[in-house]
């Protein structure tokens, strides 16, 4: 179950690089979920500017986990191969938060991978959003505190 880059950091994320770690000869697929700031959101009044991610000091040591536990549900002979890696600090619209590339013999379990190591991160990962609105209005994603 190769693991190939999983984290958290302040950085620019690179897409092709992500996508250039996993790839193999053994690949016959590659998946790779993009997740970008975009300018709307249900919870918002108007239009969203930004977001800052804030994380919490061992998001970073559990990112592996989390990945590697999915790995072991849907990957039991060990040929996927995986990077993920989730942004911090401040992001304007357009850019990147959250990238995971998966490389596997056959299209279907890069998909169902990719897809359960997005949802993983997403339920798991102790990263929290405050959300930022034209309008000036600030709100922190999934906790009711607006201000």
């Amino acid at each position: 179950m190769p693991l190939i880059r999983s984290g958290v950091t302040t950085d620019a994320l690179d897409v092709n690089d992500l996508r250039s770690a996993v790839e193999s000869p053994t690949a016959g697929a590659v998946t790779c979920f993009i997740g970008q700031i975009r300018d709307h959101d249900p919870e918002a009044d108007g239009v969203v500017t930004g977001i800052d991610y804030t994380h919490h000091p061992d998001a970073d040591a559990l990112m592996g986990p989390i990945v590697t536990r999915v790995l072991e549900r849907l990957d039991p002979d060990g040929g996927a191969r995986v990077s993920a890696v989730h942004r911090v600090g401040h992001l304007d619209v357009g850019e990147l938060a959250l990238v995971v590339c998966v490389a596997t013999a056959h299209r279907r379990q890069a998909f169902d991978v990719c897809e359960a190591v997005v949802e993983a991160i997403k339920s798991e990962l102790p990263i929290w959003k405050q959300q930022f609105e034209a309008t000036g209005r600030q709100v922190w994603s999934n906790l009711g505190v607006n201000s």
